[in-house]
Formats: structure tokens, C-alpha cells, sequence
């Protein structure tokens, strides 16, 4: 199996406005695309990686 990492971000204020899972959905597409922008992030928090 192999590594995964878990990455922590702040969102920006105006995440407030849309719903946790409209969020999710943009955040999840848009890494699955294959590019490293995360839409929504203010600040990166932390990583793991296992």
C-alpha cells in the first residue's frame, strides 16, 4: 500500500457563504484534476504523511 498524506488548511472568510460540502466538492475537484491550487485555502495548517 502505498503513503498518503492528510493536509489541514484554513479556508477563507468567505467560506462562511457556501455550504461544507459545495466546498468539498470544488476542493475535491480541483486536486483531482492534478494541480496543486486548493481552492478556498487561506493558510496551510499542517501535513501527515503515513
Amino acid at each position: 500500500m502505498g503513503k498518503k498524506a492528510t493536509v489541514v488548511i484554513s479556508l477563507v472568510d468567505e467560506s462562511s457563504e457556501s455550504s461544507s460540502e459545495e466546498i468539498q466538492k470544488e476542493i475535491f475537484q480541483e486536486l483531482s484534476k492534478g494541480t496543486a491550487r486548493i481552492p478556498w485555502c487561506k493558510k496551510i495548517e499542517n501535513v501527515k504523511v503515513k
